[in-house]
Parts: structure tokens; C-alpha cells; sequence
């Protein structure tokens, strides 16, 4: 059982790489084979098709972008700290798409769009959880009167993780991170200028 959970993560590891670099449709059942240097009987003996592997995959590779979010917004102090937190954490964004290839969530976000509608759903999930963690952060900060918000709380998140990630999209099309971490401090400016009490 030890040995298939490993095969398991072993081909997890290996073809997230591809997914996110190439894309969900671009990514061939041969290159993941080759990539393995398993057979194809052993990829489906451990997923069922490849949308299960693209599924495996994109979990796998956002999950230590969410909790480096998750650990950003939750550091000790005020909520105001924990927001330029989080700027700093997309300041610091282009070790992970170094470490991928690209960003796990544009990547798979945009090649599922047309291919994959369950994949799409566990994307768009993703993107729902990281604007819930901000709400209830932006929340907590006008509960505590730290800071004041012109319009509510789920909407300022949306329209901030939206913008983020236009940055992260900008960098990816240009190969040029000074989009990203630009954006970063001028989203960490415009919050600091916009909720001052």
C-alpha cells in the first residue's frame, strides 16, 4: 500500500511540473510517461483518466501557494500587518513560478477553461477560498477599527486578488516579474491610502 501511495505522489510531483508549464491540454499522456519513465498501465492503475491526474496535479501545486497565503494573513499582529503580509507574499511570487514553470492557478485556470469543466471548478474553488481569507481579514480589521473600507469587504477582496493576479498574468506574458511586484506595493499604496480611518 506504502509503495502505491508513493507511485501515487511520485507521478503527482513529476506531471504537475508539465501541467503547469505546458498546460492541461498540451500535456500528452507520453510526455508524462517519459517524464516518469513509468507506463501508461501504471499512470492508470493510480488515476483513472487524465482530468483525475489533472486534478491530483493542480491541488498539489497550488496547495503551498494557499498556505504561503494562509500563513501570511494569519501572522501574529494586527490585520493591518497581516495584509502587507500578503503584499509581500506576492512580492516574493516569482520564486514560485521559478520553482513551476508558470502559476499553477493562471496556468490551470486558463487551459481547463474549454477542456476540463471539473478542473475548472476546483480552480475557481481555489480563487473563492483565497477571497474568503481576505474578507474575513479586511472583516476582522474594520471590526477591530484598524482601518475603514469605502465598500464592503467581499467586494474590496475580489477586486484586490483580481488585480494581484493580473499582475502574476502580466509577468507570465512579458517574462518581466517587475509587473508583479510593481503591482504588489502599488495594491499594498492604494490599501494603505484607502482604508486610513
Amino acid at each position: 500500500m506504502k509503495r502505491l501511495k508513493n507511485t501515487r505522489l511520485f507521478i503527482i510531483e513529476t506531471s504537475a511540473v508539465l501541467f503547469v508549464k505546458h498546460g492541461f491540454e498540451a500535456t500528452s499522456l507520453s510526455m508524462i510517461t517519459k517524464a516518469t519513465g513509468l507506463t501508461k498501465g501504471a499512470i492508470y492503475g493510480n488515476f483513472t483518466d487524465k482530468a483525475d491526474l489533472g486534478l491530483a496535479c493542480f491541488e498539489y501545486s497550488f496547495s503551498g501557494i494557499e498556505e504561503g497565503i494562509k500563513s501570511a494573513l494569519e501572522r501574529k499582529g494586527n490585520h493591518r500587518g497581516k495584509m502587507r503580509a500578503f503584499f509581500e507574499f506576492y512580492r516574493s511570487y516569482p520564486k514560485i513560478i521559478e520553482k513551476w514553470g508558470s502559476c499553477p492557478l493562471v496556468s490551470f485556470g486558463i487551459h481547463s477553461t474549454y477542456n476540463s469543466p471539473q478542473l475548472l471548478e476546483k480552480v475557481n474553488e481555489a480563487v473563492h477560498r483565497i477571497e474568503t481569507y481576505l474578507t474575513e481579514v479586511l472583516k476582522a480589521g474594520l471590526n477591530a477599527n484598524e482601518f475603514y473600507l469605502g465598500i464592503p469587504e467581499s467586494v474590496f477582496a475580489k477586486q484586490l486578488f483580481a488585480l494581484m493576479q493580473g499582475g502574476v498574468s502580466q509577468s507570465l506574458i512579458t517574462n518581466d516579474f517587475k509587473y508583479l511586484k510593481n503591482t504588489a506595493s502599488y495594491l499594498e499604496y492604494l490599501f494603505e491610502s484607502a482604508t486610513k480611518n
